[in-house]
């Protein structure tokens, strides 16, 4: 079922489209000096390549084994990707993969300080770069740097100070609508966060134009 077809089926609640289950993932926002950390993904990954996020990857077994293994896997990601240890974080925002999209991600955002400027340890990214958000901001708004939805939102949200203090946190879900904005809903209650917002114009897993 193509993209304008699985759009047709949640604007029409006919089931012909079920949205996979989101897996379980945490990024880590690491702030140093002022500036965030941003990856460039690999060209050859299935999952958003040639995009720029925060450190971060899906719950592993491992993760399990820790009292909270959300915030095990932020840290353990983190460390394997650009080889940062990260001894405190806070969680700051979660956000969920529109149901458009095959695969899919329940992702919580951590914030943390580092003053360790780390180095590429991966292969599921080709660049690292240490931004200031507004900066990556405006290299976004020139399509100089591809970013999805939340990392926007969140760099938005370092610059306005939303995450100086504790925040509650609320489950974010991108939904597209017939004429091509979004809403963004809390995926708990269904509550619109924000309604007819612009958003990305291309899926996430392929990078193909959506409907």
């Amino acid at each position: 079922m193509d993209y304008r077809a699985r759009l047709a089926s949640i604007l029409a609640d006919d089931g012909q489209w079920v949205p996979p289950q989101p897996r379980p993932a945490a990024t880590m926002v690491l702030r140093r000096h002022g500036r965030v950390l941003l990856l460039r993904r690999s060209p050859t990954m299935a999952f958003a390549p040639n995009v720029h996020v925060f450190p971060g990857g899906g719950l592993d077994d491992v993760d399990s084994q820790a009292p909270d293994p959300i915030t095990a896997c932020a840290i353990r990601e983190t460390f394997e990707e650009v080889s940062i240890r990260v001894e405190e974080c806070r969680l700051i925002d979660r956000w969920i993969t529109p149901e458009l999209e095959e695969r899919r991600y329940d992702v919580w955002f951590f914030l943390a300080e580092t003053d360790h400027p780390g180095e590429l340890s991966t292969t599921e990214a080709d660049k690292m770069h240490w931004l200031d958000p507004a900066q990556a901001l405006e290299l976004h708004g020139r399509g100089e740097l591809a970013m999805l939805r939340p990392t926007v939102a969140l760099l938005e949200g370092l610059i306005e100070g939303r995450y100086d203090d504790s925040v509650d946190v609320v489950a974010k879900l991108p939904r597209l609508r017939a004429d091509g904005s979004w809403d963004v809903i809390d995926a708990d209650t269904g509550k619109v966060l924000a309604a007819g917002v612009p958003g990305p114009k291309q899926a996430e897993t392929d990078g193909m134009q959506l409907p």
